[in-house]
C-alpha cells in the first residue's frame, strides 16, 4: 500500500490532513473506554470540590433564557441537554479568569496515559453542525460538516438507528475514540427540518462576527463558543417549538375569526343579504366571495342567519373587519355588532406540540386512524402516490422561492443554486423516510437525482455483500458450518447437481446444524438452509439491471406452473435499483416491530429454491432486504405451489388481491409488486436470447469506497435503453399518466414457442409504446392541466 503523506487528507475520513489527524503524534496515545470513565469521574469530583461556582455560572450561561424552563424537560430529553452541558463547561467555557476548567485540572491532576489522552482529544474537539449524509442502523453515521464542508464517518450504534439521511446534528467529533476511529463525544442534538435553514444562516452570521471580531482567531475557537446556541435552538424545538404561520391567499395571517350581530328584523336582513352581489345564498348561509390581491376569485368568509342572530366567519382579522363594514353597510339599523372572537390557531398548534413534547409523547402518537371508519388502506395508498407523483413531477419545472424563483431544473443547471438544489432533493428524501417511519403512504422522490442531472447518490458497480456473506461474517462459525454441510451433501449417495437441495426434515435432523443453532449460532437459524443450498449450487447469483427491473414490473405474469422453471435448484436474485428497493421499504414499514422498518435498503437479495413435497413442485421464495447495518437481513418468504396448469398470477390474487373496485385503483402493492418482478426475471434469466454477463467483483477501490459481494455475478442488462424507461416512468407521472399509458403501452408478455420450434422456451416480448410520440404526450397532459 502506498505510503500516506503528511499532506494528504487522514484515512480516517475526518476531512483534515494527516499530520493535523491521526498523524499528529500526539493523538498516537490512545484510550480506553475504561480510560474516559474513569477520566471524567476524576473530573467531575474536582469540579464539585474547587469549581462548583464557575460550573453554575457556564450552565447559566448554556440554558439563557430557558433557565427557568429547565425542570420541564422530560428525563429522556433532560439526558441529552446535561450531555452537553457536562462538555461545554468544562471543556469549553472561559470563565472570568478565562481560562478552561480542563487546563486547570489537567495542569493540576495526576494522570494515566489513557486518561490524559481522552481528555487532550475533548480539550480540542467543538460542537457543530453536521448533515446526516448516510447512516448504516446500528454501526454509523457518515457527517458532513454543514458549514466547514468536509464529510467523516462515525461509530454510532443508537442514533444511526433514529435518524435518517439529510437530517441535521450538532454533535462534537473526536478524530480517535475508544474504538480506535472516529466517533461522537457525549451530547447529540437533533435539529428539526423546518428550523434546519434558519439555523445554518444563523451560524454562519456568527462565524463572520466572531471571525471579524477577533482577528487572528482559529475556526475552532469560534466553535468553542457555540454550543450555547445549538443547545437553545434544540431546547427551544421543545419548550417553544416554531410553527409556521398560515397565511391566506392575501399575506394576512391566518386566524379564524367571528363576527357577531344581533338581528332585529330578520327578514329585511335575509333580503339584504340576497341583493349584495357579492354574497351567494343557499339556505340560511350566504358565500361572501371576492378578489384576492392576485385578482383571482375566492372565498372570503360566510355568512349564517341563526335565528335572531348573524354570524360572519372569515380566515383572517382584516377580512372580519372588511366583512363588518360590509354587513353594516347593506343590512344598515337591521344589525347591531354583539361580539368579534378569535382562535389563534398558531397558538393552539404550539401549545398542543410543546405539550406532547414535554410529555415525552411521538408527535404522531394521537394520529388517527384512517383504517376505521375511512377508506382500506389498499385504495388510499395508491390514490396518495399517485398525486404526489403528478405533484412533483411538476414541481421541478416550476419556480420555487427556496431557489429564487427558479424551477428545480434550472437550478440543477445553474452553479450558483446546484446545491441548494441537490439540498431540496435532500430534504425529500428525508420526508420519505420519515413517512416510512410513521407508516404513513412513503413516496420516494430518488427518481429525481437522475431526472435533474445531480447524480445517483446510491450508484453502485457491483452489488453490495449478500445476505449469505452478512450472515457468515455476523455469526461466527456459521461460514464453515455451512460449506462444510454443503460439502458433506454434495458428496453422499444420490447427490443430484439439478434437483437437491436441504429439506426442512432434513435441516431438522442434522446433527451439525442442530448443534451449531443450539449454542451460539442460534440467530443463524431462519438463513441457514438458503444458506446451506446457494453453498450447495455454487452461488449462483443474477444481478438484474435497474431498467430491465422496471420493465419486467410492467410484464404481465401470464405463465401456468409448468411454464415457470428456475436455471438452478436453488439460486439469487440481486436488486440494487430504487424501483425494487422502495417497494420492499414500503412493505417493511408495515411491520412495525421489524428493526430495519423505516430504514433505507441498500440491497434486495431473493433466494430461489424448487422444492418437492407430496408429489407437487413449487418454488421456496425468500426475500432478504438489508440496510447494511448492524442488523442481520430482514426475511420475507413465500411458497408458490406450481401445479402445471395453475396460472402463477393466481397466487398474488390471493395473498394481496386488488381492491375491487371500479376502475380499479393503480397496482402498487408492494407484496404483488416485488413477486411479480421476481418471478418476471426467473423467466427472462430461463428465456430464449437472454445471455447474462458474468462480472467479477473490481480489483482495486477507494478508501471509502462503500463494501461489496466477493462473489461473481450473472449480470441480467436491460434490453431498453434507460432513457426510454426514464420516459416511461415520467409519463407515469404525468397528470392522468396511467390512463394514457393503458391506452397507448403494450405491456410485456411471455410468448410460447411453437411446436415446430427447436428451442421451446418462452420469449419475452417486453412493454412497447404504441401511440403518438411520448414526448407531445407528456407535454400535452401538462398543458391540458394548465
Amino acid at each position: 500500500m502506498a505510503k500516506i503523506g503528511r499532506n494528504e487528507p487522514c484515512p480516517c475520513g475526518s476531512g483534515k490532513k494527516l499530520k493535523k489527524c491521526c498523524g499528529d503524534p500526539r493523538a498516537a496515545a490512545a484510550y480506553t473506554g475504561i480510560d474516559r470513565q474513569n477520566a471524567l469521574e476524576r473530573l467531575n469530583q474536582w469540579i464539585d470540590v474547587f469549581a462548583e461556582d464557575d460550573w453554575e455560572d457556564a450552565s447559566d450561561d448554556l440554558w439563557g433564557h430557558y433557565l427557568d424552563q429547565a425542570d420541564e424537560l422530560p428525563p429522556e430529553l433532560m439526558q441529552f441537554s446535561q450531555a452537553v452541558e457536562d462538555m461545554w463547561c468544562a471543556f469549553d467555557y472561559l470563565g472570568e479568569r478565562g481560562e478552561r476548567l480542563i487546563d486547570v485540572f489537567m495542569a493540576e491532576a495526576e494522570l494515566g496515559d489513557g486518561e490524559r489522552a481522552f481528555l487532550t482529544a475533548l480539550r480540542t474537539s467543538s460542537m457543530r453542525l453536521y448533515e446526516i449524509v448516510d447512516a448504516l442502523p446500528g454501526v454509523s453515521l457518515t457527517l458532513r460538516d454543514a458549514i466547514e464542508g468536509g464529510q467523516v464517518t462515525v461509530k454510532e450504534r443508537t442514533g444511526s438507528r433514529t435518524i435518517g439521511r439529510h437530517e441535521y446534528v450538532a454533535a462534537r467529533v473526536v478524530p480517535r475514540g475508544p474504538s480506535g476511529g472516529p466517533e461522537i463525544e457525549a451530547g447529540l442534538l437533533h435539529i428539526p427540518g423546518l428550523i434546519k435553514d434558519s439555523v445554518v444562516a444563523q451560524l454562519r452570521e456568527h462565524r463572520a462576527h466572531f471571525l471579524d471580531e477577533h482577528r487572528g482567531a482559529s475556526i475552532d475557537e469560534f466553535y468553542k463558543t457555540m454550543p450555547p446556541f445549538f443547545h437553545d435552538v434544540w431546547v427551544g424545538s421543545f419548550l417553544d417549538p416554531y410553527v409556521p404561520t398560515p397565511k391566506t391567499t392575501d399575506g394576512e395571517d391566518m386566524i379564524p375569526t367571528e363576527v357577531q350581530f344581533d338581528v332585529s328584523d330578520p327578514e329585511a336582513v335575509s333580503r339584504a343579504l340576497d341583493d349584495c352581489t357579492e354574497l351567494e345564498r343557499d339556505g340560511e348561509i350566504w358565500t361572501w366571495t371576492g378578489k384576492n390581491h392576485e385578482g383571482k376569485l375566492i372565498i372570503l368568509g360566510k355568512v349564517e342567519r341563526r335565528g335572531e342572530r348573524l354570524v360572519l366567519e372569515t380566515l383572517s382579522v382584516e377580512r372580519a373587519e372588511r366583512g363588518r363594514a360590509m354587513l353594516e353597510a347593506i343590512v344598515g339599523g337591521c344589525v347591531r355588532h354583539r361580539a368579534t372572537s378569535h382562535d389563534n390557531l398558531h397558538r393552539a398548534v404550539k401549545e398542543s406540540l410543546r405539550a406532547k413534547y414535554l410529555r415525552g409523547e411521538d408527535i404522531e402518537a394521537d394520529k388517527p386512524d384512517t383504517q376505521d371508519g375511512g377508506l382500506p388502506p389498499e385504495i388510499v395508498e395508491p390514490l396518495i402516490l399517485g398525486q404526489y407523483a403528478t405533484h412533483y413531477r411538476a414541481w421541478i419545472d416550476e419556480p420555487v422561492p427556496a431557489l429564487d424563483g427558479a424551477t428545480p431544473r434550472a437550478g440543477a443547471r445553474d452553479p450558483k443554486l446546484r446545491q441548494r438544489t441537490i439540498e431540496l432533493v435532500q430534504g425529500l428524501v428525508a420526508i420519505y423516510q420519515n413517512a416510512l417511519r410513521r407508516g404513513e403512504p412513503a413516496y420516494d422522490p430518488s427518481w429525481m437525482w437522475a431526472e435533474l442531472g445531480l447524480g445517483d447518490e446510491d450508484a453502485t458497480h457491483h452489488p453490495p455483500p449478500l445476505v449469505y456473506e452478512r450472515v457468515a461474517g455476523a455469526i461466527a462459525g456459521s461460514g464453515d458450518l455451512v460449506r462444510a454441510v454443503a460439502e458433506r451433501i454434495r458428496g453422499a449417495p444420490g447427490f443430484d447437481e439439478v434437483r437437491t437441495i436441504l429439506t426442512p426434515e432434513a435441516e431438522a435432523i442434522d446433527l451439525d446444524i442442530q448443534r451449531f443453532v443450539r449454542g451460539d449460532g442460534s440467530a443463524a437459524t431462519p438463513y441457514l438452509r438458503m444458506m446451506i443450498d446457494h453453498e450447495l449450487h455454487r452461488r449462483k447469483t443474477f444481478w438484474v439491471d435497474e431498467s430491465l427491473a422496471y420493465m419486467l414490473d410492467q410484464t404481465e405474469l401470464d405463465v401456468i406452473g409448468s411454464e415457470l422453471r428456475i436455471p438452478f435448484a436453488s439460486f439469487a436474485l440481486v436488486f440494487t435499483d430504487r424501483h425494487v428497493l422502495s417497494l420492499a421499504e414500503r412493505l417493511l414499514a408495515r411491520q412495525r416491530d421489524n428493526p430495519l422498518a423505516g430504514h433505507l435498503l441498500r440491497v434486495a437479495t431473493v433466494d430461489v429454491a424448487e422444492y418437492q413435497r407430496s408429489g407437487r413442485r413449487g418454488l421456496d421464495i425468500c426475500f432478504a432486504f438489508d440496510a447494511l447495518g448492524a442488523d442481520l437481513p430482514a426475511l420475507v418468504r413465500h411458497e408458490i405451489a406450481l401445479d402445471d396448469d395453475a396460472r402463477v398470477q393466481a397466487y398474488l390474487d390471493t395473498i394481496a388481491p386488488l381492491p375491487a373496485i371500479d376502475p380499479p385503483p393503480p397496482d402498487t402493492d408492494p407484496v404483488r409488486g416485488l413477486l411479480r418482478i421476481t418471478i418476471n426475471a426467473i423467466l427472462y434469466a430461463t428465456s430464449a436470447g437472454v445471455a447474462p454477463e458474468r462480472r467479477s467483483p473490481p480489483s482495486s477501490r477507494g478508501p471509502r469506497a462503500r463494501p461489496i459481494s466477493s462473489d461473481d455475478v450473472f449480470y441480467l442488462p436491460g434490453t431498453i435503453d434507460i432513457s426510454r424507461v426514464r420516459k416511461l416512468q415520467e409519463l407515469e407521472r404525468a397528470p392522468e399518466g396511467r390512463v394514457l399509458m393503458r391506452r397507448h403501452m403494450v405491456r410485456g408478455h411471455w410468448r410460447r414457442a411453437a411446436k415446430t420450434w427447436t428451442d421451446q422456451r418462452l420469449r419475452w416480448i417486453e412493454p412497447h409504446w404504441k401511440g403518438p410520440d411520448m414526448a407531445a404526450v407528456i407535454e400535452r397532459a401538462y398543458r391540458l392541466k394548465a
